[in-house]
C-alpha cells in the first residue's frame, strides 16, 4: 500500500509509520513542534465536555451562548485509524471548541510561531480553524482561517494601532476533502514572512498585505478558540466541517518540518 514518505512523496510502504503506535507518533509530533509554547490537541475523547491538551490548555466543546455541550451530542466524533478522533463543527448551534486566555497562546514582541490542523471543510467560505481573535471585543491577536474567497488566510493584528498584516494562499481550498493546513510566521514585525502550506506544499509567496501602521502583536484577554474566532459567548466565523489534530507552537517551522508533520499525521487520519 503506498503512503507518503517523510519527504512528502508517495512510494513503498513506510513501515515505520505503521509500526509506530499512536502515543509514540504523538511524541514524534511534539518533537517537531519543540518545547516553546507547544500545544497539541489529539482529540482522544469521544464523550463528555472536556477536550484535553498536551500542553497548557484544555478545551470545552461549546454551543450557542457558550454553554458546554457533550461531544457525543453535537460534535459527532469519528474515530480515525489511529484511534484518535475528528470532530464535526457547524455554524448552526455555534458549535466550537472554547479555550482560555493563556500566555502560551500570545506572541508579543512578534515572536515566531506556527499553527495548523487537519481539516475537512464542508464549505470553504469564512471558516476559522484556530484563533486568538475577538473583533467584537477589540481584542484581536491572530487567526488562521479560510477567507471569503476560499483562500487559506493568516492574520496578525495590532490592536492598539488598529493595523493588520494578512497573508493568503494563491488558490482556494477544496470543500469535502481532508487537507493538512499550516501557517508559519518568522516573528519579524517590520517585514513579516508568513508561509502557508496545504498538504505540506507551499501555497503562498511568504509576503503579507499591511493595512494601517502595524507595529506588533499584543497580549489581550481573548481566549484561544478552535472552529471560530471571538469569545465562546459570541463566536464568529464558525467553521463548518471536521477538524483533527490541531496544534500550535512558538517556533517558525521549516518547510522540512511541515513535510515531516504531514507525513507523520497523514496515516493517522487515513490519508495514505
Amino acid at each position: 500500500m503506498p503512503v507518503l514518505r517523510l519527504d512528502g512523496t508517495r512510494g513503498e510502504v513506510a513501515v515505520a509509520i505503521y509500526q509506530r503506535g499512536t502515543e509514540g507518533r504523538l511524541n514524534d509530533i511534539l518533537t517537531v513542534l519543540g518545547t516553546t509554547k507547544a500545544s497539541l490537541w489529539p482529540f482522544w475523547e469521544a464523550t463528555g465536555t472536556l477536550v484535553t491538551c498536551i500542553g497548557p490548555g484544555d478545551l470545552t466543546p461549546a454551543e450557542t451562548g457558550g454553554a458546554a455541550e457533550a461531544l457525543e451530542d453535537d460534535f459527532a466524533p469519528v474515530a480515525l485509524p489511529c484511534k484518535l478522533h475528528s470532530y464535526h463543527l457547524h455554524p448552526t448551534g455555534d458549535h466550537h471548541l472554547a479555550g482560555s486566555d493563556n500566555a502560551s497562546y500570545s506572541f508579543t514582541g512578534d515572536a515566531p510561531f506556527s499553527a495548523g490542523a487537519w481539516i475537512r471543510p464542508t464549505t470553504v467560505v469564512s471558516n476559522t480553524v484556530i484563533a486568538k481573535y475577538d473583533a467584537a471585543g477589540t481584542a484581536r491577536e491572530w487567526r488562521l482561517w479560510i477567507g471569503p474567497a476560499g483562500l487559506l488566510t493568516f492574520e496578525l493584528y495590532d490592536e492598539s494601532a488598529d493595523a493588520t498584516e494578512i497573508g493568503a494562499s494563491t488558490a482556494a481550498l477544496t470543500a469535502g476533502q481532508w487537507q493538512h493546513v499550516t501557517v508559519t510566521y518568522d516573528g519579524t514585525a517590520a517585514t513579516p514572512e508568513v508561509w502557508l502550506y496545504v498538504d505540506a506544499a507551499v501555497v503562498s509567496d511568504g509576503t503579507t498585505t499591511e493595512t494601517g501602521a502595524y507595529v506588533g502583536l499584543e497580549d489581550t484577554a481573548t481566549p484561544l478558540t478552535i472552529g471560530c474566532s471571538g469569545t465562546t459567548a459570541a463566536p464568529a466565523g464558525e467553521f463548518h466541517g471536521r477538524i483533527a489534530l490541531p496544534y500550535l507552537c512558538g517556533a517558525e517551522l521549516t518547510a522540512g518540518q511541515v513535510r515531516t508533520l504531514h507525513a507523520y499525521t497523514a496515516p493517522m487520519v487515513g490519508i495514505c
